[in-house]
C-alpha cells in the first residue's frame, strides 16, 4: 500500500514525503542551535537593563515553535 498524504487539495508523492522527511530531519540541529542562540542574546542587558536585543525572545520562540510543527509534521509522515 503507497501512502500519501494529501492538503488543500494536493498530494505528495511517497518519494516527496520522504525527501521531506530527510530534510527536516537534516535540518533539526540548525533549528535548535537557532533556539539556543537567540535565547541567549534575549537574556542580554544594556546598561539601563533594557534588553540589548528588543526581538530575540520572539525569536527564540518562533523557532521554538517550528520545531515543534515540524515534529508533529513528522509524526505525520512517519504514519
Amino acid at each position: 500500500m503507497e501512502v500519501t498524504h494529501t492538503m488543500n487539495g494536493k498530494t505528495l508523492t511517497p518519494e516527496q514525503c520522504s525527501k521531506l522527511s530527510i530534510y527536516i530531519l537534516m535540518t533539526t540541529k540548525t533549528r535548535e542551535g537557532e533556539a539556543e542562540t537567540w535565547e541567549k542574546l534575549a537574556e542580554e542587558k544594556n546598561e539601563d537593563g533594557s534588553a540589548k536585543y528588543i526581538h530575540a525572545a520572539g525569536n527564540a520562540q518562533f523557532w521554538r515553535e517550528l520545531n515543534a510543527e515540524l515534529k508533529e509534521i513528522m509524526r505525520i509522515l512517519e504514519a
